[in-house]
């Protein structure tokens, strides 16, 4: 009996072999598992996929539930199921706990946030520039597609952060906000970062190779830089601290401040807002930039004397 519980552990096992498993997971459990999933809701509420392409005016209260549904299902059947599946399949036999999830200091939580909230205006600036980029003219026929697909996706996301109520505003923050951030850090950071930095041997290149998959698997090109730069500050939040926590919660605040806003602001407000030119925001870049490099800093000189 026990001859085959080893023959399913991934401890020890070569960091590929530990990324194929763990792709046959998220594919061989999580997608199935979504599939019968995404089924059984179209029979309940009697919705289908068809909804993926309606505008944001056409959609009733059913759509409205039916596509948070779709994602919180697939962040769950997708994402959290199986990376917990291969953290625990990972983790040392002698391992009481994966240590992935211990719990931060609240000091280090407020920097967190703090952090973040610095984070804002390099992402603007970043998106900015991001945004008015093109691919050469021979790929223009991507570009087109890519601008279709980040029109639907802006369309959806319009649809779901309007918030009519403060409690359609706290369900929003758990669809957008907290099931994402707890998904997305367990799959990319806890699994695929850990298993990248065992097959480069480097914390750094492994954190720089997730961040990029991560800002790629979102098909945003326009919103990539911006992203990107978001992927990098949550793998090295997690390659120092040593917890999962600290990244979902700098992710889960990302992801609540556009909800939040919204439901302060009013959808057609949140959408007109003026965009500061370039030049303006380019002014006050260095405070933000200087405070975030402190804190993360902070957390790297804390992992250093903690290992010693």
């Amino acid at each position: 009996m026990g001859d085959k519980q080893r023959i399913f552990k991934l401890y020890r096992k070569s960091p590929l072999y530990q990324l194929l498993m763990s792709l046959m997971i998220i594919f061989g459990v999580g997608l199935p598992l979504l599939i019968i999933l995404v089924m059984a809701g179209m029979f309940i509420s009697g919705s289908d996929l068809t909804l993926l392409d309606k505008a944001a005016g056409e959609f009733s209260n059913k759509d409205s539930a039916f596509l948070r549904y779709l994602l919180i299902i697939q962040d769950i059947s997708l994402l959290i199921i199986p990376s917990i599946i291969i953290l625990l399949l990972i983790k040392p036999e002698s391992a009481g706990r994966l240590t992935e999830l211990k719990i931060p200091q609240l000091k280090e939580v407020l920097l967190v946030v703090i952090l973040t909230f610095c984070i804002f205006p390099i992402t603007s600036f970043t998106g900015q520039i991001n945004s008015v980029m093109h691919l050469p003219g021979w790929l223009s026929g991507v570009e087109h597609w890519m601008i279709e697909k980040e029109d639907k996706a802006d369309n959806l996301i319009d649809m779901l952060v309007v918030s009519n109520t403060f409690w359609v505003m706290i369900l929003n923050l758990i669809t957008i906000a907290l099931i994402p951030a707890i998904a997305e850090e367990m799959i990319f950071r806890g699994v695929f970062q850990k298993i990248f930095n065992n097959l480069f041997k480097s914390g750094h290149i492994a954190i720089w190779v997730t961040a990029f998959i991560f800002s790629a698997i979102h098909f945003q090109f326009f919103g990539f830089i911006p992203r990107f730069i978001l992927g990098l500050v949550f793998g090295y939040l997690f390659f120092w601290s040593g917890t999962l926590w600290l990244p979902v919660i700098s992710h889960f605040v990302n992801n609540s401040f556009p909800v939040m806003l919204e439901y302060l602001q009013g959808l057609e407000k949140f959408n007109t807002s003026a965009v500061t030119p370039l030049w303006k925001q380019a002014i006050f870049l260095p405070l933000p930039i200087t405070i975030s490099l402190a804190i993360l800093f902070y957390f790297r000189n804390k992992s250093i004397n903690d290992k010693q």
